[in-house]
């Protein structure tokens, strides 16, 4: 089609109903796409069983536009966008479950940020499963550890620490005494019921912190010097990141200052992303011969539609 003819089809694109839009935007203002999100995110749950590690993260979707819950991250290539929080599967990278950050307009019932996505987002796939949640500091405490590990969650979680968080014990810090500070690669472990708390140095300056609900056994790589639960927590927590990488390969966004289009286009590359890992399933137990996802794009009549993706 003509460029004209696909910019007014763009124009006429809108995903809710504007006569009650002015209303509901004072309670929610995810509104003028809120419906659909929500139907697409039921898809992404029922489609796919996720393994026994997940992970959770956050990405940034690239918007310039007007918008009260635009965040500017400076470590993130698009640096002003719509924060999402996301969960991947560890091993397969499929994105199961997204929830947008909206600032302000975040209800969390009296819950820490954290702790609220966790709870009322991201395990809601997952409760009762006995899985394992892999997260960075912004969400790990010690008494949300301890909370996941009753009903209805059962979920246990490795993730970094806060180095400012009280339960640290000071036998555990990079104090200097009389002695000298702590040895290079020293570990040292502290057990509170099934909760291991973690301390490493891995260089004279830093020190790592690291919790965990799963991990009794205080092991050590005789290797590398690292824990073992260091190295669990460096293989499954790039879920995310590898995801928000495969989406930036081929995306289908493009420059907008309408909201609702920039986050319908993240949809597209997230179902484009989702769609193909449940294709390359379905391909393996099969015994079929894969394509890959740019072979796929240029075919569109491939065996992505013959397999039982969406």
């Amino acid at each position: 089609m003509s460029k004209e003819r696909c910019d007014f089809l763009l124009q006429c694109l809108h995903f809710d109903d504007k006569t009650f839009r002015l209303q509901r935007q004072k309670d929610d203002p995810f509104t003028p796409i809120r419906d659909i999100w929500e139907l697409f995110m039921v898809q992404c749950r029922q489609n796919y069983v996720p393994g026994t590690n997940v992970t959770i993260d956050e990405q940034l979707l690239a918007f310039r536009g007007r918008c009260k819950f635009r965040m500017y991250i400076p470590n993130k290539p698009a640096k002003y966008g719509v924060k999402l929080e996301i969960m991947c599967d560890s091993g397969t990278r499929y994105m199961l479950d997204c929830m947008p950050y909206l600032g302000k307009g975040t209800y969390t019932s009296g819950l820490s940020l954290g702790e609220y996505f966790v709870k009322e987002l991201y395990t809601r796939s997952i409760h009762g499963t006995n899985g394992n949640i892999t997260m960075d500091n912004w969400f790990t405490s010690v008494p949300f550890a301890k909370q996941l590990l009753r009903q209805p969650y059962k979920l246990t979680i490795v993730g970094t620490l806060q180095t400012n968080k009280r339960e640290i014990p000071d036998e555990l810090k990079n104090h200097r005494t009389s002695n000298g500070t702590r040895r290079v690669n020293t570990s040292m472990f502290v057990y509170d019921g099934p909760i291991t708390l973690l301390s490493y140095k891995p260089k004279p300056s830093k020190m790592v912190y690291m919790l965990s609900s799963c991990d009794e056994e205080a092991s050590v790589n005789p290797e590398t010097k690292k824990p073992r639960l260091i190295e669990f927590y460096n293989k499954t927590k790039g879920g995310v990141d590898t995801f928000d990488q495969m989406c930036s390969i081929m995306s289908c966004s493009r420059k907008t200052n309408c909201l609702p289009i920039c986050v319908f286009n993240g949809m597209m590359n997230i179902a484009c992303i989702n769609s193909y890992i449940i294709y390359c399933h379905n391909a393996s137990v099969q015994g079929q011969k894969r394509m890959n996802c740019r072979t796929m794009a240029e075919n569109p009549t491939g065996n992505l539609y013959h397999a039982d993706a969406y």
